[in-house]
């Protein structure tokens, strides 16, 4: 069973717009279970989201960009830094359409096969259902 998650969401905003919320901190840190995205946003360069879910439990996923392009894709790997032996590495890419006023933002998040990967893809749906609300929140309160 291939195990990718698959959402999508449309935010009445500009690409642009949407852009920002995905890869400013400051907004990330709105919708993205509390964790700031800290990266140069360049082919090859880190990414890490940092931050604390339920506001105690600290955590940092951490990984490469594998692909951008402003305004329209981010593709990325990611896993847990406390995950020492790398199991939960997956790879999520961003892609941003727009037509008439709303962007649509189609996320797929590959988190891999082996042991585990049923759980993973399970707690994955789940939160790519909670940050991409968020997401649209975010975005189309700050007008």
């Amino acid at each position: 069973m291939e195990y990718i998650v698959k959402k999508t969401i449309d935010i009445k905003a500009k690409p642009a717009k949407v852009w920002e919320a995905l890869t400013d901190p400051e907004k990330t840190k709105k919708y993205f279970f509390k964790a700031k995205v800290h990266s140069d946003w360049k082919e090859g360069s880190s990414i890490t989201f940092k931050g604390r879910m339920f506001f105690i439990i600290p955590f940092e996923l951490t990984g490469k960009i594998v692909a951008i392009e402003p305004g329209k894709l981010l593709k990325y790997t990611l896993h847990n830094a406390s995950d020492k032996r790398n199991e939960s590495q997956s790879t999520v890419t961003d892609v941003l359409t727009s037509a008439n006023g709303v962007t649509t933002v189609a996320i797929t998040d590959d988190v891999g096969q082996g042991e585990g990967a049923e759980k993973r893809f399970k707690r994955s749906q789940k939160g790519w259902d909670k940050i991409l609300k968020g997401l649209k929140e975010t975005v189309e309160e700050d007008k």
